[in-house]
């Protein structure tokens, strides 16, 4: 039978169409907001980061240093600025603080002065010595010592070998040894005033 031009199947087959043109419209307008939702979860959720029990195990280890009761490798050094031979027997029965360090190392400059200040205060109670490793300019070494008021003496060890023997890996590091010439400890990195007026108080018996 035809209806306004059409036959009843060709009818019954447009109704059918057209129900599946909505059905679609209605997966595609679900499936849109769905992804809508999915990228603001992301967006707001921000970047992931592993647990700490996954980067617990990443953590840089410390730097090695020479054990507490360690005798101290001696050395004999020719001094930075001449003269007598900077020798760590020579300091035998007194505590000693040995700092090593370079002109070109921006955390041994910052250190300088405060390693200066604490060897005038502790002079004659416990010895500081300084060790200028790996230098790459004498005289810049010798201006910035002078300029940090210091006047303990200086060894220069120009190719790192008693820094070697010392575990030093990166700059500044200050030993502290007991009168028996055993380290006492070790102190990575620029030290203040205080921290190092603490150190010589452990030296003397004070702490």
């Amino acid at each position: 039978m035809a209806l306004a031009g059409l036959t009843v199947s060709e009818t019954v087959w447009q109704r059918r169409a057209g129900g599946g043109d909505r059905v679609f419209k209605w997966v595609a307008l679900v499936a849109g907001a769905c992804l809508v939702a999915f990228v603001a979860f992301v967006v707001t959720r921000g970047p992931s980061h592993p647990t700490s029990a996954g980067t617990a195990g990443l953590k840089a280890a410390p730097p090695p240093v020479l054990a507490a009761g360690t005798i101290a490798p001696a050395f004999s050094l020719p001094a930075l600025a001449g003269g007598p031979r900077v020798t760590l027997a020579a300091y035998r029965g007194t505590p000693v603080v040995v700092n090593f360090f370079a002109s070109w190392c921006p955390d041994c400059r910052q250190e300088l002065t405060a390693v200066a200040t604490v060897a005038k205060a502790a002079s004659g109670r416990v010895a500081v010595v300084g060790v200028d490793a790996n230098e790459t300019s004498d005289a810049t070494a010798t201006r910035l010592l002078e300029a940090a008021g210091a006047t303990y003496p200086v060894g220069l060890d120009a190719h790192a070998t008693i820094a070697t023997r010392y575990l030093v890996s990166a700059l500044p590091v200050s030993y502290f040894l007991d009168a028996r010439g055993r380290v006492v400890g070790a102190a990575l990195g620029p030290q203040t005033v205080s921290l190092l007026q603490r150190w010589v108080s452990r030296l003397e018996g004070r702490r």
